[in-house]
């Protein structure tokens, strides 16, 4: 395994973690983009997930990611509601 690709292990861990905060922060206003973010943490989260390296991070991703959906989703019922 090249330097390169050694280097890309925990940056899709990070970048899972990152979509799922701003998820959740922005499900409070806009539940579409927390439905958005939400579902490409969990989908980086998983990637992250099958790497050795980066299982845990990729775990903690998913759960934030799964998070902001849910943030989402009761932000929109609310607001129908």
């Amino acid at each position: 395994m090249s330097n390169v690709q050694t280097a890309a292990k925990p940056t899709l861990a990070y970048v899972s973690l990152a979509l799922g905060a701003l998820g959740v922060i922005a499900g409070f206003l806009v539940p579409l983009i927390a439905w958005i973010l939400g579902l490409a943490a969990l989908a980086t989260g998983f990637m992250a997930y099958r790497q050795p390296a980066t299982t845990k991070l990729g775990q903690i991703g998913m759960t934030v990611g799964f998070l902001a959906v849910l943030v989402g989703v009761f932000t929109f019922t609310s607001i129908i509601a």
